[in-house]
């Protein structure tokens, strides 16, 4: 039991860094940072993994329009943090 206690508070801390990285995409993109440099590039390189399927299936849901507004990184927050409620939960 405490093998799967310190796993599961494991598990939430990297879900939670994700979200702080994802917000800080978010906040970056925003301010019109340049894509080219090498802080910008290592959170393209973390955070496209997560939010392309999203992508890809939100552009499906619209019928194979891209959308005006990216809105992929506010669908994987809100399933990160409730991901990490669940796993609260269960310790």
């Amino acid at each position: 039991m405490k093998i799967s206690a310190t796993f599961i508070t494991a598990l939430r801390a990297v879900i939670y860094t994700m979200e702080v990285v994802l917000v800080i995409r978010v906040v970056c993109e925003f301010k019109l940072i340049r894509r080219d440099t090498a802080g910008f590039k290592f959170l393209l390189n973390v955070t496209d993994p997560l939010l392309n399927p999203v992508r890809k299936q939100l552009i499906k849901a619209n019928k194979g329009k891209p959308l005006r507004f990216d809105i992929s990184p506010l669908f994987v927050i809100i399933l990160l943090y409730l991901i990490n409620t669940l796993l609260y939960r269960y310790i």
